[in-house]
């Protein structure tokens, strides 16, 4: 995968997920996981939500699959092909995947926001999952991330980066959308569960959330510039402003995300 194409993301930048955990970060698919499910996460990443659900699935089957080599190598560092029993990782693209009703569940958590083609990509986990089993979807509007009082070298960013998106034909605010796409793919039971949280300065969860969006600046912000959407200067001006922000201590970010969980319907529809 070339580190010009949007869904790339270099080694440097795995702490935005390996921080992460179910209970953090997706806490609806807790409470859909139990043992003995075949589960396939798609764009795994590094896998570290991967391991957890295989952990909670046992001794149900887990794949992880990935089209960022980068990624997979990472998840079989932090877990060697073995290791875990019921986890296998994999290098592929979802939306070239021959999975045909395999799986209990198919998951992609901030996923779909990186493909360009994300019907596509839905309808291939729709496919991949057995009659009767859940696809869940969690991801986030873009177009609603606030901050409190932010620096004008960030809104710059921000903005920029929305452009950036737009221009590899990503969607900003996919999660206003992603009912109808899983109607689209042939999915049923539909059900969205909005995840709005604001995190303060001082708070366990502050340097993760927000801390996540200096990473950005710092690897998607390098893709934008060499793309031509932002400056180098501009791109630095906003890290530091962003790195001061963060230690203001009236700071605020809003993030706003959303879970879709839909069953592909038991049998056929004529």
């Amino acid at each position: 995968m070339r580190p010009s194409e949007h869904a790339y993301i270099p080694r440097e930048a795995l702490g935005i997920m390996t921080a992460r955990t179910l209970e953090n970060s997706h806490p609806c698919l807790l409470g859909l996981l139990e043992p003995g499910m075949a589960v396939l996460d798609v764009g795994c990443g590094p896998g570290t939500l991967t391991m957890e659900i295989a952990r909670r699935v046992d001794p149900g089957g887990v794949v992880g699959m990935d089209v960022n080599p980068e990624m997979i190598a990472a998840a079989e560092e932090a877990s060697p092909p073995g290791e875990i029993p019921n986890l296998v990782f994999y290098k592929g693209d979802v939306c070239q995947s021959g999975w045909e009703a395999e799986f209990d569940l198919v998951n992609a958590a901030r996923v779909l926001q990186w493909i360009a083609d994300a019907e596509a990509a839905l309808r291939a986990m729709a496919r991949a999952a057995r009659p009767g089993g859940l696809v869940v979807v969690l991801d986030v509007d873009h177009t609603r991330a606030e901050w409190s009082r932010p620096p004008a070298a960030w809104s710059r960013f921000y903005q920029a980066f929305l452009e950036w998106r737009t221009a590899g034909r990503l969607d900003n605010a996919i999660i206003t959308r992603l009912p109808r796409m899983c109607e689209t793919a042939g999915l049923a039971d539909i059900r969205t569960t909005p995840l709005i949280r604001t995190v303060r300065a001082g708070e366990a969860a502050f340097l993760r959330v927000a801390g996540t969006w200096r990473l950005v600046a710092d690897s998607r912000g390098r893709q934008m510039v060499a793309a031509g959407h932002l400056g180098e200067a501009e791109r630095r001006a906003a890290l530091e402003a962003f790195t001061e922000w963060m230690q203001t201590e009236d700071a605020t970010q809003t993030i706003h995300e959303a879970c879709v969980a839909a069953r592909r319907p038991a049998a056929a529809r004529r």
